[in-house]
C-alpha cells in the first residue's frame, strides 16, 4: 500500500476543513445546510464547473477546477465520505464553434475506495460524441490520474457548452445510501470569446 503523498494529505486538510482551493471557475455555489438546532455544518463541494478554452490553431491545455462531493457533513454519515476530481482538456484547435478534443486528464482523489463508472463527451447539442462505459476502483488515500483519448472534433451550441461527465460512487461504510450515493460529475468547456 502506497503511503499518501504530500499533494493527497494537502487535499485531506482542504477536506476536513471544508474548503478546497479551485483551480479555476466553478459554476455551483457552495452553501451550507442547517442543522436542525440552526447551527450551520460545512458545505458540499459542487459538482460541475465550467473552463474556457482561448479561440486559436494551435495546442492548449485547460484546466478546471476541482468538484466532487463531500457527505461528512451528514450527522448521520462515517468520516472520510468525500472525493474530489479535476481534468486537464488537451486541445488542439478551437473555433468559435468546435473544439479538437485530444485528450482529456483526469485526477482522481478519493478518502474511500471510488468505484468510476462509465465516462461522456457530449456536444452543445446535447449529441453523445464519445464513451467509455467500463468501470474500475481506486484505492481509497489515492491520488490517481487516468488519460481518457478522446481524438474527435466537437461542436458548441451558440449558447451551450461541450460536456464530460462522470460517473462515480465512494464505497459505503454501514451508513445510509445518502452518504455513499452514486453521483455525475461535470466537467463543461466553452471558448472564450
Amino acid at each position: 500500500m502506497r503511503a499518501p503523498t504530500t499533494a493527497a494529505l494537502t487535499v485531506t486538510a482542504a477536506l476536513l476543513a471544508g474548503t478546497v482551493a479551485a483551480a479555476g471557475p466553478a459554476n455551483a455555489t457552495e452553501s451550507p445546510r442547517q442543522a436542525a438546532d440552526g447551527v450551520s455544518v460545512r458545505a458540499e463541494m459542487p459538482q460541475s464547473t465550467t473552463s474556457k478554452a482561448k479561440v486559436k490553431n494551435g495546442s492548449q491545455k485547460v484546466y478546471s477546477a476541482n468538484i466532487g462531493y463531500n457527505r461528512e457533513s451528514w450527522d448521520e454519515c462515517k468520516p472520510h465520505a468525500s472525493t474530489m476530481e479535476k481534468v486537464v482538456w488537451n486541445l488542439g484547435k478551437v473555433t468559435r464553434k468546435s473544439a479538437r478534443i485530444k485528450s482529456i486528464k483526469v485526477r482522481y482523489y478519493n478518502e474511500r475506495e471510488l468505484h468510476v463508472g462509465s465516462a461522456y463527451l457530449d456536444d452543445g447539442y446535447k449529441h453523445e460524441r464519445w464513451r467509455k462505459a467500463n468501470g474500475w476502483y481506486i484505492p481509497k488515500g489515492v491520488e490517481e490520474w487516468r488519460t481518457y483519448k478522446i481524438n474527435k472534433t466537437v461542436k458548441f451550441s451558440k449558447n451551450k457548452p461541450l460536456h464530460f461527465m462522470l460517473h462515480v460512487q465512494l464505497a459505503g461504510a454501514n451508513e445510509p445510501t445518502w452518504c455513499h450515493p452514486k453521483a455525475k460529475l461535470w466537467f463543461y468547456l466553452k471558448p472564450n470569446r
